[in-house]
């Protein structure tokens, strides 16, 4: 294994990663997520896809910015502006010019030097871990909206979005193999490594433990959830969709993703996954 590899997986597991790359990573992470969401809606929308997806955005960061301005007031100064350079500044879209379509419903990204100047300014309001803190709830804010909004448009809108997530995970699964050069010798241990980077940079399970059985093909993860449950219009559904990311993962591994326990269906305080073989061993 390289140096590299060995110095990310050490970082990785330790969950010792600066909060600045974790902010940078996040949201790389959520631009992904929107441009496939995007990507993903061509097919069935046609022409009407960028007026819905401006739509979801818009409401997206209205939930957001409420909850932002909660805690600090400042953020909402009245100014036409403020809210498209903030989510801009906070997607760090003045680096990514080619997303800066996320921000279209709020009237686009900075347009000249004092824009982004400014809209750096604002996120510089917050500090670096609630940068990063703030951006981990928007993946699960968006499903949200994604799932009470696309249905008026899109009768199958849960399964679109559903296999939307299965396909994230299996390109999150197949990067982060080759990034941590993982040994194939260890599927389920890989399995759960994998899971737990994508877990730690948008704070699942921050108290957790997780078990692997590579003789049988099982293992585990059982921890705190996630910073998303708790938000208004999450329901039971939500947590079998997105479990559709990991689900893709494991599918990687050539291994079946179960949620046993989930803090919305089930109550309690922590969630559970099993993973178990995809395929049964054919009999002696």
């Amino acid at each position: 294994m390289s140096a590299l590899g060995r110095l990310l997986r050490r970082a990785y597991k330790e969950e010792r990663l600066p909060a600045t790359a974790r902010w940078v990573m996040t949201a790389a992470g959520m631009r992904d997520w929107m441009q496939l969401l995007r990507r993903q809606l061509r097919p069935h929308l046609g022409e009407q896809r960028d007026a819905v997806m401006d739509a979801l955005t818009a409401e997206l960061f209205a939930r957001r910015h409420a909850a932002l301005v909660e805690r600090h007031p400042s953020l909402d100064d009245g100014a036409p502006r403020t809210l498209a350079l903030l989510m801009s500044g906070l997607y760090l879209l003045p680096f990514a010019p080619r997303r800066r379509w996320i921000v279209a419903s709020l009237g686009g990204g900075p347009q000249t030097p004092r824009e982004h100047a400014r809209a750096l300014a604002l996120t510089r309001r917050l500090p670096v871990e609630e940068r990063w803190r703030e951006l981990t709830v928007h993946l699960g804010e968006l499903l949200i909206v994604a799932t009470e909004r696309l249905p008026e448009r899109l009768p199958r809108a849960r399964p679109i979005v559903a296999q939307l997530c299965f396909d994230m995970g299996v390109a999150y699964a197949r990067d982060m193999s080759r990034a941590l050069e993982l040994s194939p010798d260890t599927p389920v241990a890989n399995a759960i490594e994998v899971l737990r980077t994508s877990e730690y940079l948008f704070r699942v399970n921050p108290e957790h433990e997780s078990g692997a059985d590579e003789a049988r093909g099982r293992g585990f993860i059982d921890g705190s959830a996630c910073p998303w449950y708790s938000r208004p219009g999450w329901g039971p559904h939500h947590c079998g969709i997105f479990g559709q990311f990991q689900a893709g993962v494991c599918s990687v591994f050539e291994l079946r993703y179960s949620l046993t326990t989930t803090i919305p269906k089930h109550g309690g305080d922590h969630c559970r996954v099993d993973l178990t073989p995809l395929r049964r061993p054919a009999k002696a």
